[in-house]
């Protein structure tokens, strides 16, 4: 638990400017007016000694007392002045900013890092990094840098000053330090472990969280909603477990540094008081002393607490880090558009990272423009790698993918998914209206345009039947809507953005008979006139697709039209004669 390594205050000031990015400036200059606010405080405190001294000596000058009175004041009234453009800060658009500019690097990475490397990521992990890392990272910018310098600086000011004054008081005063100095240490070590492990287990608790609503019908059908959701208990009990070390171990070093200035406070008590005796100090000198470590024994308590704010900044900052440190697709040299939109695999070998097997070896397939290719086989077989591929997914480790002859690693990402619609067998709808959602296809569009797309996809009925029509909210995840309504918003939203090459990742597999009729015909209206790729898991929809491809292990097995492949009476005739018993199996179950 304390193995940690405690940052050096150069590391932590190198992190916070690495997250003011391109407001650093304006975090230097802040920081900047806080140590002048706090060098003018620590010279004011200091001109105590000769103020009080003057007031409590036999040779009282009133003259005298004024002049450092005003000092005094001027000094102070600088530091104010100082510490209110440190401030301003805080108070102005800039840190606003900071964080907002740091959201909108974080979103651009999300949008285009490739996706294997999003999906190790849970929903809830990147809801934590957006919201509270970001907040964590630059908080301490604000108020808490001022708050730092101030326990950092005004001490080592007034130390300095006292030398001149009186270099005993100096001494006493720096008798504290070489205690202090490892209670520091000690504890930002402990702190350390505390922050790191607490966003950890905060982050882990909000994907639970997250994954247990989102799952909760299921786990009510099961009864699993209560005790028995183990990884909700567990990310609760583990948040709990690190928050009770966490009080622990920042508070027995925050008692100890207590404790260690009030045995400084009695410690300079003492001593004044023999120096007094042996006129060696005067009380005025003590009483000047005294007032000034009682101004200072608050915020020098607090230290520890200001510097665990660092380690929540760097913990946090850590996290940030790691997501924009994920290299982006590399793009080739820009070349001229695809004229068409055939799709080539050339020796293509993938893996999926942590993974020593290929999903895909020595794939080599060619899918022809304008055509409708399904591929079918067992599970994991590498259906949906392939499409994933074409979609730039993860580029391969070997080979090369085509479309229209251009390299698509020659391609932005955003060009190449221009020319791709996809149909997923999950659908996902935003929680907004249905006009909105089938809009996304085409953000430019029309309402013209939008109700021509419903139309096509066969969802203009249906949507008509709505309180509020085309400006009824779906819910989250299109929750108020059927399966089937929600395909076919899928399939209207494809319709509208209109691209060249149309995958379909079996839209229909999970309808009854009825919404899978107006799903089919939605995508016969989809598919004109298109580059059509479908994963197919029932062949019996398939069979008038003008190239059907068996993937296994990988490969490629067969490849051909449904008669040709039924002729060949090999793998794709053997999945479709177990297809047709299970079909006749049901009939006979349901009779029964």
């Amino acid at each position: 638990m304390n193995n940690k390594k405690v940052s050096s205050l150069k590391e932590s000031y190198e992190t916070t400017i690495n997250i003011a990015g391109k407001n650093a400036n304006l975090v230097k200059r802040s920081f900047l007016y806080f140590i002048l606010a706090y060098v003018f405080q620590g010279l004011a405190f200091a001109l105590f000694f000769p103020l009080l001294n003057n007031i409590f000596t036999s040779e009282f000058s009133i003259k005298k007392s004024l002049f450092w009175l005003g000092a005094i004041c001027i000094l102070s009234l600088v530091s104010f002045f100082f510490r209110w453009l440190g401030s301003g800060f805080q108070y102005s658009k800039d840190i606003v900013q900071i964080t907002h500019d740091l959201r909108i690097k974080l979103g651009e990475k999300i949008k285009t890092m490739p996706l294997q490397n999003l999906y190790k990521y849970r929903t809830g992990e990147l809801n934590s990094i957006l919201a509270q890392n970001v907040d964590e990272s630059i908080l301490h910018m604000g108020i808490v840098s001022g708050m730092f310098f101030e326990v950092l600086i005004v001490p080592i000011v007034i130390i300095l000053a006292t030398f001149f004054i009186d270099p005993s008081m100096a001494l006493a005063l720096l008798i504290a330090i070489p205690f202090a100095i490892p209670v520091y240490y000690w504890s930002r070590k402990k702190t350390k472990w505390d922050k790191t492990e607490g966003i950890k287990a905060h982050a882990k608790l909000e994907a639970d969280t997250i994954e247990y609503i989102q799952g909760l019908p299921i786990l009510r059908a099961v009864n699993q909603v209560g005790e028995n959701a183990q990884n909700l208990q567990k990310s609760i009990t583990n948040l709990r477990e690190v928050q009770k070390k966490g009080v622990f171990a920042s508070t027995l070093p925050m008692i100890i540094m207590n404790t260690l200035i009030e045995f400084l406070f009695l410690f300079v008590l003492v001593l004044g008081t023999i120096y007094i005796t042996n006129e060696e100090f005067s009380i005025g000198a003590l009483i000047a002393l005294l007032i000034i470590l009682g101004r200072l024994s608050e915020p020098l308590a607090n230290f520890l607490a200001v510097t665990g704010v660092l380690d929540i900044m760097e913990a946090s900052f850590k996290h940030i880090r790691k997501l924009l440190d994920v290299k982006e697709f590399f793009i080739k040299e820009q070349k001229q558009k695809p004229k068409k939109f055939n799709i080539n695999f050339e020796n293509v070998d993938f893996a999926y990272e942590g993974n020593t097997k290929n999903s895909l070896e020595s794939l080599n397939l060619k899918i022809k423009d304008n055509s409708l290719t399904a591929i079918v086989g067992p599970s994991g077989s590498g259906k949906t790698t392939i499409t994933k591929l074409i979609m730039r997914y993860d580029d391969p480790q070997k080979g090369l993918i085509k479309i229209g002859d251009v390299d698509i690693r020659s391609m932005k990402q955003t060009t190449l998914m221009s020319y791709i619609s996809v149909v997923f067998q999950d659908v996902y709808l935003f929680d907004d209206t249905i006009l909105n959602n089938i809009r996304m296809g085409k953000p430019k569009a029309s309402d013209e345009e939008v109700l021509a797309a419903s139309k096509a996809a066969f969802c203009h009925e249906f949507v008509s039947r709505l309180p509020h029509g085309y400006e009824t909210k779906v819910g989250e995840i299109g929750g108020s809507l059927s399966g089937g309504e929600r395909q076919r918003i899928s399939i209207a939203r494809a319709i509208l953005k209109d691209a060249p090459i149309v995958i379909l990742d079996e839209p229909t597999s999970a309808l009854d008979t009825e919404s899978e009729v107006a799903v089919q015909n939605a995508l016969d209206e989809l598919i004109k006139d298109k580059t059509v790729i479908v994963i197919a898991h029932r062949l019996s929809t398939i069979a008038h697709a003008d190239n059907i491809l068996v993937a296994e292990d990988g490969h490629i097995k067969e490849h051909g039209t449904h008669q040709e492949l039924f002729n060949k009476k090999d793998k794709y005739y053997a999945m479709f004669q177990a297809q047709q018993r299970v079909k006749e199996w049901d009939v006979k179950s349901s009779i029964k």
